[in-house]
């Protein structure tokens, strides 16, 4: 009788034990929603998810790396379309200014205005973003890229490197452009030292259209703001090639994403309506299992049989 009655309370108090743990895993599956709590309440579930979540992780990163290179070449299209309606009125003023019936007056006017144009086309070369980067610097992104020499002569500063950021688990994409691209890379001299030399030209008395020396200086002014235009029309032309391509990336990434939430939720998603009838189910086992607890207790008799 003795152990009989030792063994009813050893099963009552494991019952007892058994029942609290598994309410206190049902209270916390009810509180963060998830059927799995550790790997092994379900070993391949939580394998699946791990894969899973390990996959949305790198989605979420390129989709951000995505989303960063769209708005910096947002950014540098709306500079790059500035210096082209400055390249544009520089041309036409060259055109006009190169005309044999102005008088002096009249183009030392024009190189007003173009002393003007050419400063704030540095002040475009030099634009920054919202972190004080320089936009055209190549990775010298704490440098200006347009700078001035001892001889006050324009220079490029930065460097000629391309950011390479990865978009997928395949591909990457060139970040940025520089200044060296389309500034200090064509066929004529840079635009910058080109229309200084103009503005020198239109400023001498001595010199006028139909001279030899005005006609060089203003038919390479043209040749080099014909060949700047180009290469900046050919860099936005660019960006907007990887515009449309990253909007294809993004959809791609934000699918995937969704998806990788939806098989998550799937695999470890808790069903409410079965856990809350689980848990009654457990809290009514635990309050017959304490009454049967509290009386098996209370019968010490037993123990002096």
């Amino acid at each position: 009788m003795r152990v009989s009655m030792h063994n009813l309370y050893a099963n009552n108090l494991q019952s007892l034990q058994n029942s609290t743990v598994d309410i206190a895993r049902l209270n916390e599956m009810m509180a963060t929603g998830s059927s799995i709590l550790r790997p092994s309440d379900d070993p391949i579930g939580a394998v699946k998810v791990m894969g899973n979540e390990r996959d949305m992780a790198a989605t979420e990163q390129y989709l951000k790396n995505t989303e960063s290179l769209s708005s910096s070449f947002g950014r540098a299209e709306t500079y790059m379309s500035s210096m082209v309606e400055l390249q544009n009125r520089m041309r036409e003023i060259t055109v006009s200014a190169s005309n044999g019936s102005l008088s002096a007056e009249d183009r030392t006017a024009y190189a007003a205005e173009l002393e003007e144009l050419l400063e704030s086309f540095s002040d475009v070369l030099n634009a920054k973003d919202e972190g004080g980067n320089y936009l055209f610097s190549g990775n010298e992104t704490d440098t200006p890229p347009i700078g001035k020499d001892a001889a006050g002569n324009y220079v490029y500063q930065g460097d000629t490197s391309h950011r390479e950021v990865q978009t997928s688990s395949s591909s990457w994409m060139t970040a940025n452009s520089t200044a060296a691209d389309f500034i200090f890379s064509n066929g004529s001299a840079d635009i910058l030292n080109q229309t200084k030399d103009f503005i020198d030209a239109l400023e001498d008395p001595a010199l006028a259209p139909g001279d030899p020396a005005f006609d060089q200086v203003s038919g390479d002014m043209l040749a080099s703001l014909d060949d700047t235009l180009t290469s900046i029309s050919s860099a936005i032309t660019d960006i907007g090639g990887k515009q449309n391509t990253l909007s294809l990336v993004q959809g791609s990434h934000e699918e995937r994403v969704l998806f990788n939430k939806e098989v998550i939720g799937e695999t470890e998603g808790l069903d409410y309506a079965q856990a809350t009838a689980e848990y009654n189910l457990k809290l009514t086992t635990l309050k017959v299992t304490q009454q049967t607890f509290v009386q098996v207790s209370q019968l010490t008799l037993f123990n002096h049989i």
